[in-house]
């Protein structure tokens, strides 16, 4: 089921740091979406919206979706002083549809 594997996905960016520090490096949507497929994940913003609901009990809008998970990462990458981008994951969870 899709919104099982958006909150797998959730669960590997909290507890795997080289995961994270990956994601948070790239710098396009395109590679963003690369490291997701190849680790095996496969969801749409839909089932991002229920994972995120399902696990935090906030129901996010899905104008809200995209706010909410720049913010996590915008920290995560001024804190790893990546050569990431914000908007490398903007992108990436836009073409979620």
């Amino acid at each position: 089921m899709a919104v099982e594997s958006a909150k797998a996905f959730c669960v590997r960016l909290m507890t795997d740091d080289d995961f994270r520090e990956a994601i948070c490096a790239a710098t396009t949507a395109e590679t963003i979406s690369k490291l997701v497929a190849d680790n095996g994940f496969s969801f749409t913003q839909h089932d991002m919206l229920k994972a995120v609901k399902e696990m935090s009990g906030k129901d996010v809008k899905k104008e809200e979706l995209v706010a909410l998970i720049c913010e996590v990462y915008e920290e995560e990458i001024k804190s790893e002083d990546s050569t990431g981008s914000v908007e490398a994951v903007a992108d990436w969870v836009r073409s979620l549809e």
